[in-house]
């Protein structure tokens, strides 16, 4: 039997590392990119590719917390967007992996819980469960666009 909560998994997990309607997924994107390339600024005033990384990786530990019924952390500009480490292969795979296992932690924490509690407001938030969860995916696409556009500069 599928559960909406199921359902707002399995987008997740796509708009990661599957096959959105819109485009190509988060890692899909990031495959092949180079350190280098990565903390690059290919777009005057834009954030690196890293650090476009390191962000969604920031705002979906938060949302992890939240659904877990934690209080979210508050998160200082220095969090919200990160300097990247120096631009080394190992580093950024380290990145890359953290961004990856984010997500078994982030289903677990959806699918457990109940369509009936997707209506629950997140602990101390305004918003509920429901738009928290849909809130990370739209947060996935979004960054990935921006990465596909630092992507195409970097030509």
């Amino acid at each position: 039997m599928s559960t909406e909560v199921h359902r707002m998994a399995l987008l997740s997990r796509h708009a990661l590392e599957g096959t959105p309607w819109y485009g190509k997924a988060l890692r899909k994107l990031l495959k092949g990119v180079t350190a280098e390339q990565a903390a690059a600024h290919p777009i005057r005033g834009a954030h690196s590719i890293w650090e476009e990384v390191l962000h969604a990786i920031t705002w979906r530990q938060v949302a992890i917390k939240l659904l877990q019924g934690e209080k979210a952390p508050r998160v200082p500009a220095a969090k919200n967007w990160p300097k990247p480490p120096k631009p080394t292969a190992a580093a950024w795979k380290q990145t890359l992996d953290e961004l990856k296992g984010t997500q078994p932690v982030l289903e677990a924490a959806i699918d457990a819980l109940t369509d009936k509690r997707l209506s629950e407001k997140a602990r101390e938030k305004r918003f509920s469960f429901y738009i928290l969860i849909h809130g990370v995916i739209q947060h996935d696409a979004y960054h990935a666009g921006q990465i596909a556009l630092l992507k195409n500069a970097l030509k």
